[in-house]
């Protein structure tokens, strides 16, 4: 739960963020550094999308600190502004950061069925400089790469015997595994932390239907801080139980019968809760069987699907009206079909019909 100085950080930064020339941030916050977030929507948002998202923010950026959210107006880029007020030492404020980051995609593309690139800025320390640091950005795994307290080649061998033994169902080798590991380091707490997201990212792998919440619910980060080794352990052994009342993987044909439908007609009214209810899988496990399967999530893939579809539909020389173009491609609300459609081509329906014409 937020303190009260974090509400009062929050309200201060959502002002900057509006470029209210009068905000300040109170001094003495106990800000250790700040840092900016940007996540773009693959399509256009609806109000309702934007207002859950920013709702969302607060939510899975607590464990970092406080946070303040807006929109661009385009409607579509979200910026987000934290003050880092639970960490001191940064290589602790990286990892929650990662954690953090990949629970506010989490919730985009389940509850929101959105996808999005996340992108991830450089720590400052003067919050009304804030704009300056829009540029660079970089995406989330180029950025974790860089600031990852495992080298990549190492971190590469330690996810690859982290996937062997969780799709071996040997959850109890995984603590094994880590305290070898551990004592050949002589830096102990970066290594740990660094040591979080692989072992989420090797869980993703074999068992996709595991939400990042019920990863972490006994992830103590604090705790960690003070006795790194024995606080990673003790949520390795908490995660024997989690993994063992998953089921074996699925096969993929469920997937594969969706990703035949969809293209034999992209008009019908697809959602990702309705298809994953229907399959009898979590929304979660849904949305990474389909990213495994197709290297897209499932919103990207259907957009893309009728995007291709609406531009056949409007090379042909026979020509159908703009709405009934929508129609076909499963977009009853024209005027949202052109703001998609706009987004997916850089060109208006309009302008691609009669560049087609030309051709």
């Amino acid at each position: 739960m937020a303190t009260e100085r974090e509400n009062t950080l929050s309200r201060a930064m959502a002002a900057l963020l509006a470029e209210d020339p009068g905000a300040a941030v109170p001094e003495e916050t106990g800000v250790h550094a700040w840092r900016l977030i940007r996540w773009e929507a693959d399509v256009p948002l609806t109000d309702d999308q934007r207002e859950a998202l920013l709702e969302g923010v607060e939510q899975t950026m607590s464990a970092a600190g406080a946070s303040a959210a807006c929109f661009a107006a385009d409607g579509d880029v979200m910026t987000i502004m934290l003050a880092l007020t639970r960490f001191p030492a940064k290589v602790h404020r990286d990892t929650v950061l990662w954690l953090c980051a990949h629970a506010l995609m989490e919730h985009a593309n389940v509850n929101l069925e959105q996808d999005g690139t996340m992108f991830i800025g450089e720590e400052f320390l003067r919050p009304e400089e804030w704009a300056t640091h829009l540029a660079p950005m970089r995406e989330i795994s180029d950025w974790w790469s860089r600031v990852s307290p495992i080298d990549g080649n190492a971190a590469r061998a330690h996810r690859l015997a982290l996937q062997t033994s969780i799709k071996r169902r040997q959850y109890a080798v995984l603590g094994g595994y880590v305290s070898r590991t551990l004592r050949t380091q002589t830096e102990l707490s970066p290594v740990c932390f660094g040591f979080i997201p692989l072992v989420v990212e090797a869980v993703w792998s074999q068992h996709a239907e595991l939400s990042l919440r019920q990863m972490t619910e006994k992830l103590n980060l604090l705790d960690m801080t003070r006795h790194p080794r024995e606080a990673l352990l003790a949520w390795l052994t908490s995660l024997q139980g989690v993994l063992r009342a998953c089921p074996p993987p699925l096969n993929s044909a469920p997937i594969d019968r969706v990703i035949e439908s969809i293209r034999l007609d992209c008009a019908l009214p697809y959602s990702q809760a309705n298809l994953s209810r229907s399959l009898g899988l979590t929304p979660a496990y849904f949305c990474r069987l389909f990213h495994e399967k197709t290297g897209q999530h499932f919103s990207t893939f259907l957009t893309r699907t009728r995007m291709e579809k609406a531009q056949y539909l409007l090379s042909d020389p026979q020509g159908m009206t703009l709405s009934d173009v929508s129609a076909a491609c499963g977009y009853p609300n024209k005027s949202y079909f052109c703001q998609v459609f706009k987004k997916y081509t850089g060109m208006t329906p309009g302008e691609f019909e009669a560049a087609a014409k030309d051709v």
